[in-house]
């Protein structure tokens, strides 16, 4: 069913959240929405196109508690300083994105591809003979912990190792900006992406977060109509992907990535209601400040949402021309 326009239910705590502050008669100054990126691993199986999915710790405090999601960072400095990079360059990035700002899009890319490497242990880069990386090293489950607790930088890793990032290995899928009514605004780009051969999941979590492979399908018949179980975005992602069959199917998809900007509507219930609308850091519609880039974020914050960033100055250095 078309995109726009579509009414979901909110959760239970955001139902709260809105009640309290209809009641209390005054309402949050929304803030500016953190840019962060997902990753939606997928697979071939015999039964049917499987995705990587996370079921979130319940317990107060956390994002998206107890509810189905993908793993999710905001940006850091660190995701492109210096950064080795291999295929796309930021430009091509910047079209796969259809944004204009260059480092802003090769920043999605490069922290869709950090996350993936913390939280699953697969490395969307190549190595000094330009092949795609087949084997993990032993090492490589400390270097993710690290990762997490923002003892290391995602270019430091890279280049610790000869390797260099692939950005065409992901494909943007969906790009979701929660509503001005939440406690915590993110602008979140989702990705898909698939295992390369000869690498395996590894999953690992900053919390006792679980996680594991799951037929579209499963994920919706688990999560019925409950909002409290899956969000908005995940649920849209998980619906989009049932239909395909395979992974060469969803790579080859072409894919709307405008922004999708829902909205809250109260006919007698509180609903969301599914908009698309432009890019809010295009033009000086929005500036950047230093907060957008995750400069306090601390990245072991529960849900894999990384509010931390890097010690230097907010800075792009690549290895590629954007020509």
């Amino acid at each position: 069913m078309p995109l726009s326009g579509r009414t979901l239910p909110v959760s239970s705590e955001l139902r709260w959240l809105l009640d309290h502050w209809q009641s209390d008669g005054r309402w949050p100054v929304p803030e500016a929405p953190r840019p962060t990126s997902a990753i939606v691993l997928i697979r071939d199986s015999a039964d049917g196109l499987e995705l990587f999915i996370t079921r979130q710790l319940d317990a107060r405090g956390v994002e998206d508690r107890n509810r189905w999601a993908f793993p999710t960072s905001s940006l850091r400095p660190g995701d492109v300083r210096k950064l080795p990079l291999a295929g796309w360059n930021s430009a091509r990035c910047a079209r796969a994105l259809s944004i204009e700002n260059k480092s802003r899009a090769l920043h999605h890319f490069s922290a869709a591809a950090r996350i993936t490497f913390a939280a699953t242990g697969i490395l969307l880069a190549e190595d000094v003979d330009r092949e795609i990386v087949a084997a993990p090293q032993t090492d490589w489950r400390t270097t993710r912990s690290r990762l997490f607790s923002n003892e290391v930088t995602w270019s430091q890793v890279l280049r610790d190792r000869d390797l260099r990032l692939r950005p065409d290995l992901c494909k943007p899928w969906l790009r979701w900006i929660n509503t001005p009514t939440q406690l915590h605004r993110f602008d979140t780009t989702y990705f898909i992406a698939t295992v390369p051969f000869g690498q395996d999941v590894d999953f690992l979590s900053p919390n006792e977060t679980s996680a594991g492979w799951k037929r579209p399908g499963q994920v919706l018949a688990e999560v019925g109509g409950d909002p409290d179980r899956i969000g908005a975005a995940a649920r849209i992602i998980v619906e989009s992907l049932t239909e395909v069959p395979t992974v060469g199917a969803a790579m080859a998809q072409i894919r709307n990535v405008h922004p999708l900007r829902p909205e809250i509507i109260d006919d007698g219930d509180w609903k969301v209601v599914i908009h698309t609308g432009k890019d809010p850091h295009s033009k000086g519609s929005l500036r950047d400040r230093a907060v957008a880039v995750g400069e306090t974020d601390n990245d072991q914050n529960p849900g894999f949402l990384s509010f931390s960033g890097d010690d230097d100055e907010e800075t792009t250095d690549e290895e590629n021309d954007d020509s």
